[in-house]
């Protein structure tokens, strides 16, 4: 019953649309009209289930980098207070940041000396690669990305990222952390008035959710293995890094809750709501990663459609134009087409034309390409296109993908009734070439 509603007032909600919309009321069904295409992109890509996936991931990642992180703390003369103070600011749990230390600690102690620096950073590349891969996985599922990145170029900017991410947070915090600590100096010396004060308090306050914004711009830029438009990831690092801080406000004043559960659980109380905490939190993140997908292919209303429950026989129709559409772009000599291109010649949903996309590449008839300058992807032909007929195209589509089963029992006299069609339809003279039509 709620489903019911819920699509009555998104389809009448859709069809929300004045003649003469003011500017604020144009923007507002716009942003609105984001936030629904993209909550129905986290539904159809599975985003719990892969948030569930990168909690586990994050949960199994995070001990072992702990143990390697306090170590070199230690080397740097770093005692265990401090690096408890620095992880309870991270984790927004003091009790929980003891805990994980205290677990470090035994991880440490039971692996020989000489043996820690170098089984330690084979942990955290393992670790540390291994949860940045599946971050990858996701975001390229979201914006219908078949392929990732080759392992030289996972190894490369994976190493990049974590070198740099861990130095740019800690300047950036550490900046934060001074500017708030010499405040008052600052005020003193500048001898400003009342509402100047107020207005650089208020800003400082906001820091950490800039902070948030600019980190998940980045990841939504650089993780997926495509060409991701600043606007889109600006926008989207900016809605997710305030809604990652009201989680991060909600999960602090929860945990006043979990304090009268420490004389039954101890320190493991603070552990079930962290792990919720970190479902969330990806659920935020990977939604955000869908509301960029949105953004960047936000052509024009046309675009908006809804293309749930497509038939077999529209797939096919729009895979022969979109095919089509390819062929001619390449006799024409023309530079090849992008997914948003063709959905936009086509005023069709960009990812209706990613899956088809996917599905001719499969089929052998379109290869896909990638710019060495700005990472976009473009599609030729993969066939003579002096070849390439309707029903050769359609064969390839409809044999995608395994033909044979050993279990199935089939019908002999379907089966040979099937080739017959398929027989009449390549000597039919409404086979014509795609380039000719």
């Amino acid at each position: 019953m709620s489903a019911w509603i819920f699509n009555a007032f998104r389809a009448w909600f859709w069809r929300l649309a004045p003649k003469k919309p003011s500017p604020a009321w144009a923007a507002f069904l716009d942003g609105a009209k984001l936030l629904m295409l993209a909550w129905r992109g986290f539904a159809d890509d599975l985003g719990s289930l892969r948030a569930a996936a990168l909690t586990l991931y994050t949960l199994f990642s995070i001990v072992p980098m702990i143990a390697v992180v306090f170590g070199i703390a230690k080397g740097f003369g770093f005692d265990g207070a401090t690096v408890r103070h620095l992880l309870g600011r991270g984790l927004n749990s003091d009790a929980l940041a003891a805990q994980l230390i205290d677990f470090a600690g035994r991880l440490l102690e039971s692996t020989q000396g000489e043996l820690v620096a170098g089984i330690g950073i084979a942990l955290l590349f393992w670790t540390v690669i291994g949860l940045i891969g599946n971050i990858e996985a996701a975001f390229n599922a979201i914006w219908k990305i078949a392929k990732g990145r080759t392992p030289a170029r996972k190894f490369a900017d994976y190493l990049a990222w974590m070198l740099l991410a861990p130095v740019v947070l800690i300047t950036a915090s550490s900046l934060i952390v001074f500017v708030k600590i010499r405040i008052s100096w600052l005020m003193a010396e500048l001898a400003l008035p009342a509402f100047g004060t107020w207005l650089i308090v208020g800003a400082l306050s906001f820091s950490p959710i800039v902070l948030m914004s600019g980190l998940f711009a980045v990841l939504f830029i650089v993780m997926p293995n495509t060409n991701i438009s600043y606007r889109a990831g600006i926008i989207a690092g900016m809605v997710t890094g305030a809604a990652y801080s009201l989680s991060q406000w909600v999960y602090l004043s929860l945990q006043i809750g979990v304090s009268s559960y420490n004389a039954i659980y101890g320190s493991f109380a603070a552990l079930p709501l962290f792990v919720v905490w970190l479902q969330g939190g990806w659920m935020i993140v990977l939604y955000g990663c869908e509301l960029g997908f949105y953004i960047q292919h936000r052509r024009s209303d046309r675009n908006w459609v809804q293309p749930a429950g497509f038939s077999i026989h529209l797939n096919k129709l729009i895979a022969l134009h979109v095919l089509r559409l390819i062929v001619k772009n390449l006799a024409s000599l023309n530079t090849p087409l992008s997914a948003a291109q063709i959905a936009e010649s086509l005023a069709i949903p960009v990812e209706i034309a990613e899956d088809l996309l996917s599905r001719l590449v499969a089929g052998r008839l379109i290869v896909e390409l990638k710019s060495r300058d700005d990472g976009a992807r473009t599609y030729l032909p993969a066939m003579d296109i002096n070849a390439l007929t309707i029903g050769a195209a359609l064969t390839a589509l409809e044999r995608c993908g395994q033909n044979q089963w050993p279990d199935c029992r089939l019908e002999p006299a379907i089966v040979e009734a099937v080739a017959e069609f398929e027989k009449a339809m390549m000597a039919s003279p409404c086979n014509r070439l795609l380039k000719d039509l």
